[in-house]
């Protein structure tokens, strides 16, 4: 926790960065029935964010607190997020590697089943990593098993939202770290074969 803390200090000090505690209307920007966001029913906070340009885009960097009640108490889960933008908006795909499973997110979908048509993908890829679309043709399109093993490496999640990537995974990170996971997303983004810029055809 210690090494956190430090690790905000360092950022917060840089004035390549813009540091805000709280940021609830950055919060409200997301749809909260996607991952990370879903796994907190009884209530979401955002805390720590920093924005600064990386690889010559923006991104966001922040943990956020998923409250869920377990009998009398309510537990918050910590989870380190990192933001991208996209080129264009692209349908709807989650993706989360099997290393960040429990239980409780089994009950939870990872994309939003009311607004969307959203579907789990068990037969496409390997059992590194599970897939959830609205579009299983795209979700096929991106997938790779070099990408997979990344995500698996990385204890890694993440999900397209219109024209962004949030990546996710356990646990309150250094800056250090989440940076590190905004590097993984953009290695996946790279990957992305030229047709999945211009979907569909």
């Amino acid at each position: 926790m210690f090494e956190v803390r430090k690790s905000i200090k360092r950022f917060r000090d840089d004035p390549a960065w813009t540091y805000r505690k709280r940021a609830r209307d950055y919060l409200d920007t997301f749809d909260r029935r996607g991952y990370p966001f879903s796994l907190g029913p009884d209530g979401i906070a955002l805390r720590d964010l920093l924005q600064g340009s990386f690889r010559g885009q923006e991104v966001s960097l922040f943990h956020l607190l998923a409250w869920q009640r377990t009998g009398k108490a309510n537990v918050a889960w910590t989870y380190s997020v990192a933001v991208l933008p996209l080129p264009r908006a692209l349908p709807a795909t989650a993706l989360t590697s099997r290393r960040l499973a429990s239980s409780r997110m089994e009950r939870i979908p990872a994309l939003n089943r009311v607004t969307g048509r959203a579907k789990n993908l068990p037969h496409l890829g390997t059992h590194l990593v599970r897939y959830c679309a609205d579009d299983p043709d795209f979700a096929e399109l991106i997938s790779t098993y070099a990408m997979e093993r990344l995500m698996h490496s990385a204890r890694l999640g993440w999900r397209i939202e219109g024209n962004r990537m949030i990546g996710w995974t356990h646990g309150r990170k250094t800056y250090e770290d989440v940076l590190s996971l905004a590097e993984t997303l953009a290695a996946i983004i790279d990957s992305f074969p030229e047709q999945a810029w211009y979907w569909p055809k």
